[in-house]
Protein backbone atom coordinates (compact mmCIF):
# COMPACT_ATOMS: atom_id res chain seq x y z
CA UNK A 1 0.00 0.00 0.00
CA UNK A 2 1.37 3.47 -1.00
CA UNK A 3 1.27 5.71 2.04
CA UNK A 4 -0.94 8.71 1.51
CA UNK A 5 0.89 12.23 1.65
CA UNK A 6 -0.86 15.34 0.50
CA UNK A 7 0.84 18.43 0.69
CA UNK A 8 -0.81 22.33 0.51
CA UNK A 9 1.42 24.42 -1.45
CA UNK A 10 3.56 27.71 0.27
CA UNK A 11 1.36 30.64 0.59
CA UNK A 12 -1.62 29.07 1.50
CA UNK A 13 -3.84 29.95 4.75
CA UNK A 14 -2.65 26.26 5.88
CA UNK A 15 -5.62 25.54 8.55
CA UNK A 16 -8.08 26.88 6.40
CA UNK A 17 -7.10 24.86 3.28
CA UNK A 18 -7.02 21.86 5.68
CA UNK A 19 -10.54 22.36 6.92
CA UNK A 20 -11.94 22.57 3.49
CA UNK A 21 -10.64 20.13 1.97
CA UNK A 22 -11.89 17.59 4.82
CA UNK A 23 -15.07 18.76 4.80
CA UNK A 24 -14.74 18.44 0.44
CA UNK A 25 -13.56 14.81 1.17
CA UNK A 26 -16.54 14.07 3.48
CA UNK A 27 -19.03 15.70 1.45
CA UNK A 28 -22.04 12.94 0.43
CA UNK A 29 -21.25 11.26 3.45
CA UNK A 30 -23.10 10.63 7.02
CA UNK A 31 -22.59 13.69 9.10
CA UNK A 32 -20.63 11.37 11.91
CA UNK A 33 -17.96 10.42 9.15
CA UNK A 34 -16.20 13.66 9.82
CA UNK A 35 -16.58 13.26 13.59
CA UNK A 36 -14.93 9.83 13.50
CA UNK A 37 -11.84 11.80 11.85
CA UNK A 38 -8.60 12.51 14.34
CA UNK A 39 -6.55 15.13 13.21
CA UNK A 40 -3.34 15.23 14.90
CA UNK A 41 -1.66 18.61 14.84
CA UNK A 42 1.35 20.06 16.32
CA UNK A 43 0.79 23.01 17.96
CA UNK A 44 -2.67 24.85 20.31
CA UNK A 45 -2.31 27.94 18.24
CA UNK A 46 -3.23 25.57 15.10
CA UNK A 47 -5.78 23.51 16.83
CA UNK A 48 -7.81 26.63 17.90
CA UNK A 49 -7.91 28.06 14.92
CA UNK A 50 -9.20 25.01 13.18
CA UNK A 51 -11.87 24.68 15.66
CA UNK A 52 -13.13 28.60 14.69
CA UNK A 53 -13.25 27.57 11.54
CA UNK A 54 -15.67 25.17 11.98
CA UNK A 55 -17.76 27.29 14.49
CA UNK A 56 -17.99 29.46 12.04
CA UNK A 57 -20.43 27.39 10.06
CA UNK A 58 -21.83 25.76 8.53
CA UNK A 59 -22.97 23.34 11.25
CA UNK A 60 -21.04 19.87 11.57
CA UNK A 61 -20.01 17.04 13.98
CA UNK A 62 -15.98 18.37 14.52
CA UNK A 63 -13.08 15.96 14.15
CA UNK A 64 -11.64 15.40 16.78
CA UNK A 65 -8.58 17.15 17.30
CA UNK A 66 -5.74 16.05 19.03
CA UNK A 67 -1.53 18.06 19.63
CA UNK A 68 1.43 15.68 18.92
CA UNK A 69 2.25 16.34 22.30
CA UNK A 70 -0.78 15.01 23.83
CA UNK A 71 -0.55 11.49 22.54
CA UNK A 72 0.12 9.79 26.16
CA UNK A 73 -3.71 9.92 27.02
CA UNK A 74 -4.19 7.16 24.03
CA UNK A 75 -2.16 4.67 24.98
CA UNK A 76 -1.41 2.31 28.20
CA UNK A 77 0.72 4.34 30.67
CA UNK A 78 1.75 1.57 33.20
CA UNK A 79 5.31 0.84 31.80
CA UNK A 80 5.76 4.31 30.53
CA UNK A 81 7.00 6.51 33.58
CA UNK A 82 6.21 9.73 33.85
CA UNK A 83 8.69 12.47 32.66
CA UNK A 84 11.35 14.25 34.89
CA UNK A 85 11.20 17.82 36.17
CA UNK A 86 13.22 19.63 33.38
CA UNK A 87 14.33 21.76 36.56
CA UNK A 88 15.39 18.78 38.55
CA UNK A 89 17.45 17.93 35.47
CA UNK A 90 19.40 21.12 34.83
CA UNK A 91 20.42 20.66 38.90
CA UNK A 92 21.69 17.45 38.21
CA UNK A 93 23.29 18.33 35.40
CA UNK A 94 25.00 21.54 37.28
CA UNK A 95 26.51 19.47 40.22
CA UNK A 96 28.03 17.03 37.75
CA UNK A 97 29.61 19.54 35.89
CA UNK A 98 30.69 21.29 38.86
CA UNK A 99 32.46 18.12 39.88
CA UNK A 100 33.78 18.23 36.12
CA UNK A 101 35.29 21.28 36.36
CA UNK A 102 36.73 20.70 40.34
CA UNK A 103 38.98 17.76 38.41
CA UNK A 104 39.13 20.01 35.13
CA UNK A 105 39.59 23.52 35.60
CA UNK A 106 40.73 24.30 32.30
CA UNK A 107 37.74 23.17 30.79
CA UNK A 108 35.88 25.60 31.48
CA UNK A 109 35.61 29.05 33.92
CA UNK A 110 32.73 27.52 36.87
CA UNK A 111 31.09 31.13 36.16
CA UNK A 112 29.80 29.47 33.01
CA UNK A 113 28.24 26.51 35.51
CA UNK A 114 24.66 27.43 34.88
CA UNK A 115 25.49 27.94 31.08
CA UNK A 116 26.89 24.61 30.28
CA UNK A 117 24.13 23.11 31.98
CA UNK A 118 21.52 24.97 29.86
CA UNK A 119 23.27 23.89 27.14
CA UNK A 120 23.69 20.10 27.88
CA UNK A 121 19.95 19.93 28.80
CA UNK A 122 18.99 20.78 25.20
CA UNK A 123 21.72 18.36 23.48
CA UNK A 124 19.99 15.76 25.81
CA UNK A 125 16.35 16.86 24.92
CA UNK A 126 17.61 16.74 20.87
CA UNK A 127 19.69 13.34 21.39
CA UNK A 128 16.30 11.89 22.91
CA UNK A 129 14.16 13.50 20.20
CA UNK A 130 16.46 11.89 17.63
CA UNK A 131 17.34 8.56 19.21
CA UNK A 132 20.69 9.22 19.23
CA UNK A 133 23.13 7.77 21.74
CA UNK A 134 26.53 9.18 23.34
CA UNK A 135 28.61 6.30 21.63
CA UNK A 136 27.11 7.31 18.24
CA UNK A 137 28.39 10.95 18.82
CA UNK A 138 31.69 9.11 20.44
CA UNK A 139 32.32 7.32 17.19
CA UNK A 140 32.50 10.36 14.97
CA UNK A 141 34.76 10.52 13.47
CA UNK A 142 36.02 14.66 13.45
CA UNK A 143 39.04 16.16 12.53
CA UNK A 144 40.19 18.08 15.47
CA UNK A 145 43.65 19.59 15.81
CA UNK A 146 43.06 21.92 18.42
CA UNK A 147 41.00 19.44 21.16
CA UNK A 148 38.01 21.02 21.32
CA UNK A 149 36.05 18.11 19.99
CA UNK A 150 37.61 16.36 22.57
CA UNK A 151 36.59 18.21 25.50
CA UNK A 152 33.39 18.47 24.30
CA UNK A 153 33.12 14.88 23.96
CA UNK A 154 34.06 14.63 27.87
CA UNK A 155 31.08 17.52 28.53
CA UNK A 156 28.55 14.56 26.29
CA UNK A 157 29.92 12.10 28.44
CA UNK A 158 28.40 13.19 31.46
CA UNK A 159 24.93 12.15 30.02
CA UNK A 160 25.75 8.30 29.35
CA UNK A 161 23.54 7.86 32.93
CA UNK A 162 20.81 9.39 31.59
CA UNK A 163 20.47 7.21 28.45
CA UNK A 164 21.19 3.96 30.40
CA UNK A 165 18.14 5.01 32.17
CA UNK A 166 15.68 6.65 30.58
CA UNK A 167 13.24 3.91 30.29
CA UNK A 168 13.04 4.17 34.60
CA UNK A 169 13.37 8.05 34.60
CA UNK A 170 12.59 9.81 30.92
CA UNK A 171 13.09 13.59 29.88
CA UNK A 172 10.16 14.66 28.25
CA UNK A 173 11.68 13.94 24.65
CA UNK A 174 12.86 10.22 25.70
CA UNK A 175 9.15 9.72 27.25
CA UNK A 176 7.56 11.55 23.90
CA UNK A 177 9.48 9.41 22.08
CA UNK A 178 8.16 6.29 24.05
CA UNK A 179 4.82 6.94 23.94
CA UNK A 180 5.04 6.95 20.15
CA UNK A 181 7.31 3.82 19.86
CA UNK A 182 4.05 2.13 22.26
CA UNK A 183 1.09 3.76 20.24
CA UNK A 184 2.82 2.47 16.48
CA UNK A 185 3.24 -1.30 18.38
CA UNK A 186 -0.20 -1.49 19.27
CA UNK A 187 -1.52 0.26 16.04
CA UNK A 188 0.53 -2.74 14.30
CA UNK A 189 -1.13 -5.75 16.49
CA UNK A 190 -4.65 -3.45 16.33
CA UNK A 191 -5.45 -0.96 13.12
CA UNK A 192 -7.32 1.66 14.29
CA UNK A 193 -10.89 1.95 11.95
CA UNK A 194 -10.69 5.11 12.19
CA UNK A 195 -9.30 7.69 9.87
CA UNK A 196 -6.22 9.45 11.41
CA UNK A 197 -4.46 12.59 10.22
CA UNK A 198 -1.33 14.29 11.26
CA UNK A 199 -1.55 17.70 9.42
CA UNK A 200 0.69 20.76 9.79
CA UNK A 201 3.98 18.97 10.82
CA UNK A 202 7.08 18.80 8.77
CA UNK A 203 8.98 15.80 10.95
CA UNK A 204 11.84 18.25 12.35
CA UNK A 205 12.28 16.35 15.36
CA UNK A 206 12.83 12.23 15.54
CA UNK A 207 10.04 11.53 17.79
CA UNK A 208 7.37 13.33 15.22
CA UNK A 209 9.25 11.93 12.30
CA UNK A 210 8.40 7.93 13.61
CA UNK A 211 4.70 9.14 14.56
CA UNK A 212 4.25 10.43 10.87
CA UNK A 213 6.14 6.89 9.87
CA UNK A 214 3.48 4.87 11.94
CA UNK A 215 0.11 6.90 10.55
CA UNK A 216 1.33 7.17 6.88
CA UNK A 217 1.49 3.24 6.99
CA UNK A 218 -2.01 2.80 8.29
CA UNK A 219 -4.81 2.16 5.81
CA UNK A 220 -6.83 4.62 6.70
CA UNK A 221 -3.77 7.29 8.10
CA UNK A 222 -2.61 10.46 6.03
CA UNK A 223 -0.20 13.28 6.77
CA UNK A 224 -1.24 16.68 5.23
CA UNK A 225 2.72 18.40 4.58
CA UNK A 226 2.43 22.30 5.11
CA UNK A 227 4.19 24.54 2.53
CA UNK A 228 5.17 21.50 -0.33
CA UNK A 229 6.75 23.10 -3.36
CA UNK A 230 4.99 21.14 -5.92
CA UNK A 231 6.87 23.53 -8.52
CA UNK A 232 10.54 21.98 -7.47
CA UNK A 233 11.61 19.79 -10.32
CA UNK A 234 12.27 16.26 -9.94
CA UNK A 235 16.58 16.69 -10.72
CA UNK A 236 16.15 19.73 -7.35
CA UNK A 237 14.84 16.99 -4.96
CA UNK A 238 17.20 14.05 -5.73
CA UNK A 239 20.33 17.05 -4.51
CA UNK A 240 18.49 16.96 -1.54
CA UNK A 241 19.73 14.07 -0.55
CA UNK A 242 22.70 15.71 0.44
CA UNK A 243 22.65 17.06 4.21
CA UNK A 244 25.62 19.25 4.05
CA UNK A 245 24.54 21.06 1.24
CA UNK A 246 20.62 20.88 1.35
CA UNK A 247 19.72 20.57 5.10
CA UNK A 248 18.84 24.30 5.24
CA UNK A 249 16.40 24.04 2.38
CA UNK A 250 13.24 24.11 3.55
CA UNK A 251 12.15 21.16 1.66
CA UNK A 252 14.63 19.35 2.97
CA UNK A 253 13.02 17.47 5.77
CA UNK A 254 10.39 16.43 2.86
CA UNK A 255 12.91 14.68 1.24
CA UNK A 256 14.11 12.80 4.60
CA UNK A 257 10.37 11.75 4.45
CA UNK A 258 9.93 10.23 1.41
CA UNK A 259 12.89 8.25 2.11
CA UNK A 260 11.10 6.71 5.00
CA UNK A 261 8.09 5.83 3.50
CA UNK A 262 9.81 4.62 -0.03
CA UNK A 263 7.52 7.15 -2.15
CA UNK A 264 8.61 10.06 -4.95
CA UNK A 265 7.75 13.43 -5.07
CA UNK A 266 5.26 12.85 -7.40
CA UNK A 267 3.48 10.72 -5.09
CA UNK A 268 2.11 13.37 -2.80
CA UNK A 269 -1.28 14.89 -4.26
CA UNK A 270 -2.25 18.24 -3.55
CA UNK A 271 -4.98 18.15 -0.24
CA UNK A 272 -7.08 20.51 -2.15
CA UNK A 273 -6.37 21.18 -6.13
CA UNK A 274 -9.20 23.92 -5.17
CA UNK A 275 -7.02 26.03 -2.92
CA UNK A 276 -4.63 28.19 -4.34
CA UNK A 277 -1.67 30.05 -3.56
CA UNK A 278 -2.31 33.87 -3.59
CA UNK A 279 0.34 34.79 -6.15
CA UNK A 280 1.60 31.68 -7.81
CA UNK A 281 3.96 33.01 -9.79
CA UNK A 282 5.96 34.85 -6.77
CA UNK A 283 6.03 30.96 -5.45
CA UNK A 284 7.48 29.77 -8.74
CA UNK A 285 10.19 32.90 -7.92
CA UNK A 286 11.05 31.85 -4.61
CA UNK A 287 11.26 28.29 -5.79
CA UNK A 288 13.90 29.04 -7.69
CA UNK A 289 15.90 31.51 -5.29
CA UNK A 290 15.98 29.20 -2.45
CA UNK A 291 17.75 26.33 -5.17
CA UNK A 292 20.57 24.49 -3.38
CA UNK A 293 23.90 25.41 -3.79
CA UNK A 294 24.57 22.77 -6.40
CA UNK A 295 21.82 23.45 -8.50
CA UNK A 296 22.26 26.97 -8.59
CA UNK A 297 23.09 26.96 -12.36
CA UNK A 298 19.12 26.36 -12.66
CA UNK A 299 19.11 30.33 -12.60
CA UNK A 300 20.02 30.81 -15.94
CA UNK A 301 18.21 28.14 -17.57
CA UNK A 302 14.52 28.39 -15.23
CA UNK A 303 14.95 32.30 -14.97
CA UNK A 304 13.96 33.43 -18.15
CA UNK A 305 10.77 31.34 -18.60
CA UNK A 306 9.44 32.82 -14.86
CA UNK A 307 7.79 35.27 -17.23
CA UNK A 308 7.18 38.98 -16.20
CA UNK A 309 7.77 39.49 -12.87
CA UNK A 310 5.73 42.38 -12.22
CA UNK A 311 3.08 40.13 -10.23
CA UNK A 312 5.81 37.72 -8.53
CA UNK A 313 7.07 41.11 -7.11
CA UNK A 314 3.98 43.03 -6.75
CA UNK A 315 3.77 44.79 -2.97
CA UNK A 316 7.19 44.07 -2.71
CA UNK A 317 9.65 46.61 -1.20
CA UNK A 318 13.56 45.74 -1.65
CA UNK A 319 15.61 47.88 1.02
CA UNK A 320 19.80 48.33 0.83
CA UNK A 321 20.84 49.48 3.81
CA UNK A 322 24.07 50.63 4.67
CA UNK A 323 24.90 48.92 8.17
CA UNK A 324 22.69 46.97 10.83
CA UNK A 325 21.41 49.82 12.45
CA UNK A 326 20.10 51.17 9.04
CA UNK A 327 18.29 48.24 8.22
CA UNK A 328 16.74 47.83 11.72
CA UNK A 329 15.51 51.63 11.87
CA UNK A 330 14.12 51.15 8.52
CA UNK A 331 12.01 48.18 9.74
CA UNK A 332 11.23 49.73 13.11
CA UNK A 333 9.86 52.59 10.94
CA UNK A 334 7.81 50.85 8.80
CA UNK A 335 6.19 48.70 11.95
CA UNK A 336 5.45 51.91 13.39
CA UNK A 337 3.70 53.31 10.08
CA UNK A 338 1.70 50.23 10.30
CA UNK A 339 0.69 50.36 13.64
CA UNK A 340 -0.57 54.36 13.23
CA UNK A 341 -2.39 52.89 10.19
CA UNK A 342 -4.35 49.93 11.99
CA UNK A 343 -2.71 47.81 9.86
CA UNK A 344 -1.31 44.36 11.15
CA UNK A 345 1.90 44.02 10.43
CA UNK A 346 5.27 41.83 11.35
CA UNK A 347 8.63 41.07 11.48
CA UNK A 348 9.95 37.26 10.68
CA UNK A 349 13.82 37.20 10.57
CA UNK A 350 16.40 34.01 11.88
CA UNK A 351 18.38 36.75 13.17
CA UNK A 352 18.19 37.07 16.76
CA UNK A 353 19.96 40.79 17.05
CA UNK A 354 18.09 41.92 14.39
CA UNK A 355 14.91 41.67 16.32
CA UNK A 356 16.80 42.88 19.34
CA UNK A 357 17.40 46.15 17.33
CA UNK A 358 13.92 46.98 15.59
CA UNK A 359 12.42 46.84 19.19
CA UNK A 360 14.75 48.84 20.87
Amino acid sequence: MTPRVFGLPPGVDFPKALVSGLIAKHSGQPPEALARVELIVNTRRMARRIRDLFDAGPPLLLPRIRLVTDLADTVDLATIPPAISPLRRRLELVQLIGILLDQQPDLAPRTSLYDLADSLAALMDEMHGEGVSPKAIEALDVSDQSGHWERAKVFIGIVQRYFETSQEAPDKEARQRQVIKALAERWQISPPQNPIIIAGSTGSRGATMLLMQAVAKLQQGALVLPGYDFDLPLPVWSKLDEALLSEDHPQFRFRKLMHQLGINPDDVQNWDPAIHPASPSRGRLVSLSLRPAPVTDAWLVEGPHLGDLKEATKDLTLIEAHDPRDEALAIATRLRQAVENKQTAALITPDRMLSRRVSA
